[in-house]
């Protein structure tokens, strides 16, 4: 048996790529089609695998090799690219499928992305993180992997697999040079109640194991827990864009993410810890350098309701952008993370923040409230600011108006027994120029509206830098 080893045509896709215009295949050509001498661009992948495959079989000193060759067809925003490959793919397969020495495998990395369909259909989702693997296994290769693999093989078509599994396959077939595959990864039977809580998963993931997670309401009590990721990415994003902690801060490159509403929240217990992990889409006001008027953020976040405390003790697991983003770098200063990124250009094609500095101080409104100011008395630009949902859940963010100072301030609540905060209390934010520090999602019990909480923020350090 043949294991291939390819170093691919790679580099010859900087020359395709550049001849049709673009620097990558997400976004373009206009004809969504990559071309090259009157021929697709992986017609030539795929025909460059077959030749060498075919000539190593009929070399008589050639060693065992590896091949892996990875194809960007489907990585388009239209989304019809992929019916391109259908004829290079088929005979491709078929004269594989004839090599009596070779164990080819044919997998995608993620289903169908980067389209409305994946980005707004919950289905979309679903197919997004559940692509397909396929595997061909001529005559020859069967009998070296013997009865018991080829078994495996067929009962792990029912059962949930991830590349791990395939990771540890290829080792095993690395490793048995002579006698049957050991039995390991794919060549062993996956156990039939495994479940996605057994594997090791990227996320955010949505997973199809019946009863992995559920749908739930969109109430407003789910606002703590949607607030509380909002301000995560805002946060993030600040921090990304700040040049260093010595000088002003430009927070001119992208605006802050501002949420128009939430969709298809589901929620699932974690095995490991107890927590409650709750995932949903975001949907975000756009920039106008992209076809969109809205993007789409699919997040997770981890939660704990306990008793005996009164932190939920939240965190941000992950994040994805369903939407596509790579034409913000239009707008955007070039240390802009475009994964976080939304900016527009005005008429002249100038970026609309670039010369607004406090762009991050204006009154946005997060899902259709207003944010509310109230200035902290111990300095003349600190605000604490506040978006109130039907007196049930508050978030709270501090905001810095100065353009030259820096504060390190200590953030508490009092009568906090009516009431579970996203964090525990106390806490310190450090706030920069002329931005905004997401501090806390504050929940009210439902019985208890009579009681009122405070918070209270203590200014702790403040540092003067150069204007």
């Amino acid at each position: 048996m043949y294991l291939k080893y390819l170093s691919g045509l790679t580099h010859s896709s900087c020359t395709v790529l550049n001849s049709n215009g673009v620097e990558s295949p997400f976004n373009g050509p206009e004809n969504n089609q990559i071309c090259f001498n009157g021929k697709f661009q992986h017609s030539y992948f795929l025909r460059s695998v077959v030749d060498t495959v075919k000539a190593i079989s009929q070399a008589k000193y050639a060693l065992p090799l590896f091949s892996y060759m990875s194809l960007s067809v489907g990585h388009d925003n239209a989304g019809r690219r992929i019916q391109t490959l259908d004829d290079d793919l088929v005979q491709y397969v078929t004269e594989l499928a004839h090599d009596n020495s070779t164990l080819t495998i044919i997998l995608a990395d993620h289903g169908n992305t980067y389209t409305y369909y994946a980005s707004a259909i919950l289905e979309g989702k679903f197919e997004m993180f559940h692509p397909h693997l396929f595997m061909i296994v001529p005559t020859t290769v069967a009998d070296y992997l013997g009865e018991k693999a080829l078994e495996a093989l067929r009962i792990n078509q029912r059962r949930i697999v991830s590349m791990y599994d395939l990771h540890d396959t290829i080792m095993a077939l690395a490793a048995s040079a002579v006698d049957e595959v050991r039995p390991a990864g794919l060549f062993q039977p996956i156990k039939s109640n495994r479940t996605c809580d057994d594997i090791k998963l990227l996320t955010p993931n949505l997973c199809v194991c019946d009863g992995w997670d559920s749908p739930t309401s969109n109430d407003t009590l789910k606002m703590a827990l949607v607030e509380f990721a909002v301000g995560q990415l805002n946060n993030l994003l600040q921090d990304k864009l700040l040049n260093n902690h010595s000088s002003t801060p430009s927070l001119s490159s992208c605006e802050r993410i501002r949420p128009i509403r939430y969709e298809n929240i589901r929620v699932r217990n974690s095995k490991t810890d107890g927590s409650l992990i709750t995932t949903f889409d975001l949907v975000v006001h756009a920039g106008n350098v992209v076809p969109q008027k809205e993007d789409v953020f699919h997040l997770e976040v981890k939660s704990f309701e306990l008793p005996e405390q009164i932190s939920f003790d939240m965190q941000l697991l992950s994040y994805d952008r369903l939407t596509m983003f790579g034409k913000y770098k239009q707008c955007a200063a070039a240390n802009a993370p475009l994964k976080l990124c939304i900016c527009s250009k005005d008429e002249k094609g100038n970026s609309t923040t670039e010369n607004k500095k406090d762009k991050w101080l204006e009154n946005s409104i997060f899902f259709g409230k207003n944010t509310k100011f109230k200035r902290i008395k111990s300095s003349k630009c600190l605000f604490l600011t506040k978006r109130d949902f039907d007196s049930t859940v508050i978030a709270y963010e501090v905001t810095n108006s100065c353009k030259d100072k820096r504060f390190v301030v200590s953030i508490d609540i009092n009568n906090d027994q009516n009431v579970r905060i996203s964090r525990a209390v106390p806490f310190k934010a450090d706030v920069f120029p002329l931005s905004v520090r997401f501090a806390m999602t504050v929940r009210r019990m439902l019985d208890l509206y009579e009681q009122t909480h405070n918070v209270i923020v203590t200014v702790d350090k403040q540092i003067q830098l150069d204007p």
